[in-house]
Parts: structure tokens; C-alpha cells; sequence
């Protein structure tokens, strides 16, 4: 009884009640009802049947009634209560008229509320309606053909008394489907149907502009295309490409030029694989872009557009850590740049003569060249280091100068990036020999270390030619002048 709805007097009882011409008749694929039979008060007498009117009946003798029917005057059944699941309250009811089923209204969660009403005609149900528990408004029509196949239905999912999906079905299969997905009482969503009832195509506004921006479609009710107006211009410009129900391939084209500039593959995780672009949208692929796990791991680009890869970009857990670029197209990628050398946001190294020992090394933070290093005779050890402000400015820098071993000079500067002093380390042990001191970019002092105490006992002075007028010597290192020699136009 879960779907039909019977008189199940026991056999015996029935004999008593009801002729024996019932009529059977079974309902479509979803519910059988048996109808009520035409003749009853023949196994009655007249009397009894004009002072009987209801008849309730323990169908499962359980001692409970699960069983009531009206009759009219002359016998006929008016209508039937059931109790169906023997909570002795009556969850279904059938409504006759001239003993013919015209409406049955069913309780199916036991709430006291009539959840479905489906009407008859001929015996034969033509309209289905489903009332909300909340409100009782019909939410749900659904209308029958003589075969009692689904025809058409109407859905009211909000409940606000207007149907916002309606369904049209062919040989009791869905055919075609039109929604309103924003309850805007305009109809945005159009669904066709193939052979089997499975959905072919979904036609979407999703903008909700009056204009179709997504089409769906489908084959065998898997999902094998989409085709996407991604920007709202009105063209549909993305192409997505599925396999066994999984995306494989999407495209996208950028200068609406009818070519796809932009291809994305997918593996079976349904993860990016590789991307191919055409950055310069010149009808050339130009970029590429590799993927792991669905994250980011290498980037390739023909910069000129000749067909040879200039850059490459590698990534670790989807940041950028080395960028190598062949800026000559020779083929030899002579320029690195790193991401990941704390505590500078990029270091860029310049090996030229491919030697793996680069000839510039330039250090940057916050995209401001900080330090940079200059190998001129690429053995590895640089032979200019220059330093610089957090503004770019040069600060600082040191260099080889008259030695071969390391960097004997180290020069510093002012705000306008001119020299003002110089502190020269022959010796290389880390303590200054020779300090030269500058105004205006001339020299105007040399103070030079003779017995490496770390203290001067030589000094030096210049015109503004550069040319010494005085020199003063400390002979017993006190820190004083014991002999003071002038140039010429100086007084002893």
C-alpha cells in the first residue's frame, strides 16, 4: 500500500459487503489504485443500507479500525478512510462520485496535513498536486497523459504561490525544462531533454541580463561540454571539454578573434596539468605552464615570438624561487634571478660566458638594488662590491685596487652619491692603512698607517689642483707631528 491505495477487507468480510465485480485498475508506473465496486447494496438489505450510512472496518484484526467508508442512500461509496500505518488515525482518503475514483488526498508523514491530492477522470489519474507543510499551497502540479505518463509539471520552490520551474514531458520522459532560478518571475534556466529522459543541453542566464551566458551538454546524462560567457560581453568565449564526467581541457578566447588563446589541461584528479597562452594574442602560443599536484611548479616563454624559450620560471609550493632567461636567444640562459636568498627579495646573477661563475651579482629588496658584485676576471671572488640606501643611492662600495687577493678599498659616499672618503687595506688583515679624505670630489687629505698600529703617522694635504702643500710626519708615533714639510706657496 505504499504507493496504491486498496480496500483490504479480509476476504470474508468483503463477501459480505461488496460484489464481487470490482473493478482493478493499475495506475502508471507510480501508484495502483482499486477502485471501489460499483454494486454493494445488492448483499445488503434495503433497510439497512437507508439507515447505514458508514462502515468501519479492522481489516488486520488488530482490534483497531483502519477502515471507514461512506455510502449514500442507495449504497454507493462516497468515500474511504484509511489508517495506514495503525496509529488509528486516517492518513488517506478516496472521494467518489457515481462510484468512480475522483480524487485521493494522502497524509504520507503522519502530521495530520494532506501532503499530495491526485484527481481522477475515468478512472485514471490526470493532475497530481504537492501542498507545502508549512503553508498548504500547492508547490507542485504535475498534469497526465491518457497513458498516466507525466505531461507537464509545475514547481513553486519558494513556497511564495508562483511556479518557478515548469517541466514538459514526451512519452512520460522529460523533454524540456524552464526555470527561474532567482524567483524573479522570468524564466532563466531551459533544460532539453534526449530520448532516455536524461538532460542534453542547459541553456543559462546566469547574469540574469535577459541574455543566455552558459550552455551545458550533456550525452548519455554525463557532462561533455560547457561553453561560458566568462566576462559578460555577450560572446561566449570559454570552452570547457569533459571526459567520463570530468573536465579535461578548457579554452579561452581572449580576442574573441574565434581561436583559442588559452588552453588548460586537466588530469584525472580533474587538477591543471599545463596551460599554453598566447600572451601577445598574436595567434602564436608563447607561454606554457607546467603543474604538480595541482599547484604551479614551471613557467616557459618565448618572449620574441621566434619559437625558442627565453624564460623559464620555477615555483616550490606555489611561490617563485629561480627565474633563467637567455636574453640573446643563443640558447644559453645567461641571467639568473632568485627568490628564496634571505635576506634579499631577489638576487640576479649575469654569467655571460656560461662559466657557472657569474660575472654580476645584484642583490635587491623591495625591488631596490641594494649590493651589487662584479667579477671581472670571472674567478669566482668579486673585484667590486657596491652598496647602496634602502632609496638606491650609493652608499658604499669597496674594490681591488693594487693588490690580487682581496679587496684593498673601500670607498664611501654621500647623499648625492659623491665620494667623501676612501680606506685603503693592503695587508688584508681587516685593519686600514691609508685614509683619504675628499671635498667636492677633490682630494684634500691622505692619512696614512706606517707601523700598522691602526693610527695615523703621515698626513698629507692637497689644494683644490690636488696638489700637496703640507706634509706632516709623527717620527715617534705619539700621535703628534714631529716634522712638517711644505709644498710650494706654504710657509715654514
Amino acid at each position: 500500500m505504499e504507493e496504491g491505495f486498496y480496500l483490504i477487507f479480509p476476504m470474508e468480510k468483503r463477501l459480505r459487503y461488496f460484489c464481487s465485480c470490482c473493478q482493478c485498475i493499475v495506475m502508471g508506473r507510480l501508484f495502483s489504485f482499486l477502485i471501489i465496486p460499483a454494486v454493494v447494496a445488492a448483499l445488503l438489505t434495503a433497510p439497512a443500507w437507508a439507515q447505514e450510512k458508514i462502515m468501519r472496518q479492522d481489516t488486520n484484526e488488530d482490534g483497531k479500525i483502519d477502515q471507514i467508508a461512506l455510502f449514500d442512500k442507495r449504497g454507493r461509496i462516497i468515500k474511504l478512510e484509511i489508517d495506514s500505518n495503525a496509529d488509528e488515525l486516517m492518513d488517506r482518503f478516496q472521494y467518489y462520485e457515481k462510484e468512480q475514483l475522483i480524487r485521493v488526498e494522502r497524509d504520507t508523514d503522519h502530521d495530520r496535513q494532506i501532503d499530495f491530492r491526485d484527481y481522477f477522470e475515468a478512472g485514471k489519474r490526470t493532475r497530481r498536486e504537492k501542498l507545502s507543510n508549512h503553508t498548504g499551497r500547492v508547490i507542485q502540479v504535475v498534469q497526465f497523459d491518457l497513458q498516466e505518463r507525466p505531461l507537464k509539471m509545475q514547481k513553486d520552490t519558494t513556497g511564495d504561490g508562483l511556479f518557478d520551474s515548469i517541466t514538459v514531458f514526451k512519452d512520460g520522459k522529460p523533454h524540456y525544462q524552464e526555470k527561474d532560478s532567482n524567483f524573479d518571475e522570468k524564466k532563466d534556466v531551459f533544460i532539453h531533454f534526449d530520448a532516455d529522459g536524461h538532460a542534453e543541453s542547459i541553456e543559462e542566464d546566469t547574469r540574469h541580463t535577459g541574455r543566455i551566458d552558459r550552455i551545458r551538454t550533456f550525452h548519455g546524462g554525463l557532462l561533455v561540454k560547457v561553453t561560458y560567457d566568462a566576462d559578460g560581453d555577450g560572446l561566449k568565449e570559454t570552452i570547457t571539454l569533459f571526459k567520463d564526467g570530468k573536465v579535461c581541457r578548457q579554452t579561452e578566447d581572449r580576442n574573441q578573434d574565434g581561436k583559442p588563446d588559452v588552453t588548460i589541461y586537466f588530469n584525472a584528479k580533474e587538477e591543471k596539468e599545463r596551460v599554453e597562452s598566447d600572451a601577445d594574442l598574436n595567434g602564436r602560443i608563447d607561454t606554457w605552464e607546467y603543474y604538480k599536484d595541482g599547484q604551479v611548479a614551471r613557467v616557459e616563454r618565448d618572449e620574441k615570438g621566434i619559437g625558442k624559450i627565453s624564460l623559464k620560471i620555477f615555483y616550490r609550493n606555489e611561490k617563485k624561487y629561480r627565474l633563467i632567461r637567455d636574453k640573446d636567444n643563443d640558447g644559453r640562459f645567461e641571467i639568473t634571478q632568485w627568490f628564496d636568498r634571505s635576506p634579499w627579495s631577489m638576487v640576479m646573477e649575469v654569467d655571460a660566458d656560461g662559466d657557472k661563475n657569474p660575472e654580476g651579482r645584484y642583490c635587491y629588496k623591495k625591488n631596490v638594488l641594494r649590493l651589487k658584485e662584479i667579477d671581472e676576471d670571472s674567478d669566482g671572488s668579486p673585484d667590486l662590491r657596491e652598496h647602496f640606501s634602502a632609496e638606491g643611492k650609493l652608499v658604499k662600495s669597496r674594490e681591488r685596487h693594487e693588490v690580487i687577493d682581496h679587496l684593498d678599498i673601500t670607498w664611501f659616499y654621500n647623499g648625492d652619491e659623491e665620494a667623501i672618503r676612501a680606506e685603503k687595506d693592503l695587508t688584508g688583515d681587516g685593519r686600514v692603512d691609508t685614509w683619504y679624505h675628499y671635498h667636492k670630489g677633490s682630494l684634500i687629505t691622505v692619512e696614512e698607517d706606517t707601523n700598522a698600529d691602526g693610527k695615523p703617522d703621515l698626513w698629507e694635504e692637497f689644494d683644490e689642483s690636488e696638489a700637496m702643500v703640507r706634509r706632516s710626519i709623527d717620527l715617534n708615533f705619539d700621535g703628534k707631528p714631529d716634522v712638517v714639510e711644505y709644498g710650494e706657496g706654504e710657509g715654514g
